[in-house]
């Protein structure tokens, strides 16, 4: 026979079923469900809560067309409170994440608010990184999370991402260690949880060292999608996992886009080629000055760097004018590199190219009141050696020091 501190039971026990039922639902709301696409790089995610409510939350924010920013958290605890304080977490971070590069100042915002308007009875773990795909740069902080790792496929090895910082939440003046690290064509970046751990063993650190295992093996001749199927797979198969598990794996495709740049401007991936890019010809005085500042700072005499200047400002005129067709929205790039033994320049515009074996020699007495050649003649008669490519849009140019 029910009585009535039963039915009261019951009715509590509805209320508080209806309220993880809402709960739940916040916090699959907080999750991505689409990851923003870049050009060169492969993003793959994987979530799959436990039957308690838990504290795990990430995101992936397009900063512009070369950054991204990566957030992977972990709030202690389970339940309804654990819940609210991952979403209070996930609009803090969503809104810091998008004001600079700096992963450090990141949590350390963060830190600052969680402490301000939560409990002190909860703290959280947290990972911040950007990505800038122009140089493959990644920089990042921790706060005490476990460390995520970059899979290098060139040594088939795994490199944990270590920094030093305390729990958000704990401390008003944590502190937060902030690194970098170079991505390689190939390589992989792993963010995850704990979690992830106890889908491989029940032991933490057994665990760990049977998860990195599966990285090489998964990602040695497979992509991404490989490693979170295997993820996949292995916790469906395993009982009673009391842990959220959370992954996101970062594919980097292709080099960094200042390499593929420096390739196409003729230069290898290890030169120091200082790039820069002009639309309108108000910016070419600018982009002019950098490489004349450099030339006069290795001791290039005065005549050859007037010359120079002429001689870049005939060859930017020429890629906006008939490369680029003065089309604004197209770029002119330009690369340099200058040492005490040479000046090598190298500009590339849009446009068709041409062939300069076609252009008119303005010194014969048929062309000597044509309106053509007389640049790159100017040019040749400049600078010690002019090449162009095969397409013909792009020119590289040598100076030679004098005094070598």
């Amino acid at each position: 026979m029910n009585t009535p501190n039963d039915a009261c039971q019951d009715g509590k026990m509805d209320t508080r079923d209806a309220e993880l039922v809402i709960a739940r639902k916040i916090q699959a709301a907080m999750i991505p469900h689409n990851l923003p696409v870049f050009e060169g790089l492969q993003l793959k995610s994987l979530y799959l809560p436990c039957g308690a409510i838990g504290g795990d939350l990430y995101d992936v924010v397009k900063i512009s067309d070369d950054v991204l920013a990566f957030v992977i958290f972990d709030v202690t605890g389970f339940g309804i409170p654990s819940a609210l304080i991952s979403a209070l977490a996930k609009v803090c971070f969503s809104n810091h994440l998008r004001n600079g590069f700096s992963p450090r100042a990141v949590i350390e915002r963060v830190n600052s608010e969680i402490i301000r308007d939560v409990s002190a009875d909860f703290y959280l773990t947290a990972f911040v990184a950007y990505l800038d795909l122009h140089d493959n740069r990644l920089t990042y902080s921790n706060a005490g999370h476990i460390c995520p790792v970059v899979y290098r496929r060139n040594q088939n090895d795994v490199l944990p991402l270590k920094s030093q910082g305390t729990f958000i939440g704990v401390f008003d003046n944590g502190f937060f260690e902030e690194q970098s690290v170079y991505l390689n064509q190939g390589d992989c970046l792993v963010l995850l949880t704990d979690g992830i751990y106890r889908v491989f063993s029940d032991d933490l650190q057994e665990g760990k060292i049977l998860f990195e295992e599966t990285v090489c093996s998964a990602l040695k001749d497979g992509k991404a999608e490989n490693l979170i199927n295997i993820i996949n797979e292995k916790y469906s198969a395993k009982k009673n996992i009391d842990d959220d598990v959370t992954a996101v794996v970062a594919e980097v495709l292709t080099q960094s886009r200042k390499n593929l740049i420096k390739n196409k401007l003729g230069f290898a991936d290890d030169d120091p080629v200082y790039l820069q890019s002009v639309s309108y010809y108000e910016e070419m005085d600018r982009a002019i000055s950098v490489i004349l500042s450099n030339m006069d700072k290795f001791g290039y005499a005065d005549d050859s760097i007037r010359k120079m200047k002429i001689t870049l400002t005939e060859l930017l005129v020429n890629a906006i004018l008939h490369g680029n067709h003065k089309d604004f929205s197209k770029k002119v790039i330009m690369g340099h590199v200058i040492d005490k033994k040479k000046t090598v320049i190298s500009i590339m515009d849009e446009g068709e190219g041409f062939d300069p074996s076609c252009v008119p020699d303005p010194t014969l007495p048929e062309n000597l009141i044509k309106d053509c050649g007389r640049g790159l003649f100017i040019v040749r008669h400049y600078v010690d050696n002019v090449e162009f490519n095969k397409k013909g849009n792009r020119v590289t140019i040598t100076k030679y020091h004098s005094i070598v």
